[in-house]
């Protein structure tokens, strides 16, 4: 017989994933980090060590995915677990997504072999902040239930979104006045486009918490 307050067996694998999520999220978030601070600093050692570690995240997707289906098929849960199962399966899609795109950054790094980059970082590393603060924001509405704290997350993707405009507008003059740093002013741009992207999985996942703790899809309608 069930002793009062004890965790059913469903409730326990619930917290099992959601607790993977979230290793999930720290090893995306670590991945940001490092890929920005390697592209500051010409650090083709740290941009090699965050390729390399994409593997792992690669491995726990598909492991979390296993486990979410898994539960859905042998525990058939209803209602707000059911919500929860459907909403960790997208979120750690989007955090693989996030991990690549990191991934991405750090091959610039490659790509510049070394070279400082063309201008100094400075809005790529707010952009970088700006999007790792989503992704954490994201997880913590769903550990508080907040879906207030989710939806503030969602309008912050707006000062990704005009930085990524603004770095590429001074990319672009750069290279049309000195056309030897074509190559290196594009690594940026990708380096900026992929920190854009970034921010629009991290929308993805403050939308899946809103999902989760209101039982609402808000995709398209903010």
């Amino acid at each position: 017989m069930q002793g009062y307050g004890m965790k059913t067996h469903l409730q326990m694998e619930i917290e099992h994933v959601k607790s993977r999520i979230f290793e999930m999220a720290d090893r995306s978030i670590e991945a940001i980090s490092k890929s920005v601070e390697a592209l500051r600093n010409a650090d083709v050692r740290l941009a090699t060590s965050v390729i390399d570690e994409d593997s792992f995240i690669d491995e726990l997707e598909k492991s979390i995915d296993e486990e979410s289906v898994r539960i859905l098929v042998t525990r058939q849960p209803a209602a707000v677990d059911l919500r929860f199962i459907l909403s960790m399966l997208k979120m750690n899609t989007d955090l693989e997504r996030i991990g690549d795109l990191a991934t991405t950054i750090a091959k610039q790094v490659l790509v510049l072999d070394g070279r400082h980059p063309v201008k100094p970082l400075i809005d790529i590393p707010r952009m970088a902040a700006t999007a790792i603060g989503m992704i954490k924001d994201s997880l913590a509405s769903i550990s508080e239930s907040d879906s207030v704290k989710a939806k503030e997350v969602i309008a912050r993707d707006r000062e990704i979104d005009e930085l990524n405009v603004q770095i590429f507008r001074e990319l672009f003059s750069i290279m049309a006045e000195n056309p030897s740093k074509i190559s290196d002013a594009f690594a940026l741009i990708m380096a900026a486009r992929s920190l854009e992207r970034i921010g629009d999985h991290a929308t993805n996942l403050a939308e899946r918490a809103v999902y989760y703790i209101e039982g609402i899809d808000i995709r398209h309608t903010m």
